[in-house]
């Protein structure tokens, strides 16, 4: 089996201009985990995941999330709850580089890649232009796949001999 039999073709990719709120917004909407960042020719800049969305907002309240923040006693005892907006872009929380495959790699190859740097997703690249992206889920539908059509042993299991007290 191949990347390009496992890929998705359709690609949300997100720009490195975002802002932290409007990626989060586009990982909801769009029920997704990560994403390539794209430059404004659609150059693939980097990627972009939940990870380091939520690595970010930890560094950024120093190890406090937002909503914990204790307000200003003026504020408190009118009963108002202020987030502050975060105006950090995309691009300073991206992993710069992509790991990138031809169309025609072996999963096995995509999966090993993938378990020796504990990422989740690669990208699929025909002359250096995004066609496709793999992600562990892309994987374990391949996996079941292919467990489906490996011929099923009938082979009967011995039952478990039971434990005697001595």
């Amino acid at each position: 089996m191949l990347a390009k039999d496992i890929m998705r073709k359709k690609i949300i990719t997100v720009g490195s201009w975002l802002t932290l709120p409007e990626l989060a917004k586009i990982f909801e909407e769009q029920a997704i985990t990560g994403a390539p960042v794209v430059d404004q020719s659609g150059l693939v800049l980097g990627v972009v995941s939940q990870t380091d969305l939520v690595r970010s907002r930890r560094e950024a309240s120093d190890g406090v999330p937002l909503y914990h923040r204790e307000l200003d006693a003026p504020l408190a005892s009118l009963g108002l709850h202020f987030e502050e907006v975060d105006q950090s872009r995309v691009e300073q929380i991206m992993t710069p580089g992509a790991i990138s495959f031809d169309a025609e790699t072996p999963v096995e190859k995509l999966a090993g890649a993938m378990l020796e740097r504990h990422i989740h997703r690669v990208l699929i690249t025909r002359a250096e232009r995004l066609v496709g992206i793999v992600t562990t889920m892309d994987l374990l539908r391949a996996l079941v796949v292919l467990a489906k059509k490996a011929p099923s042993s009938k082979k009967k299991i011995p039952a478990r001999a039971s434990s005697r007290r001595h």
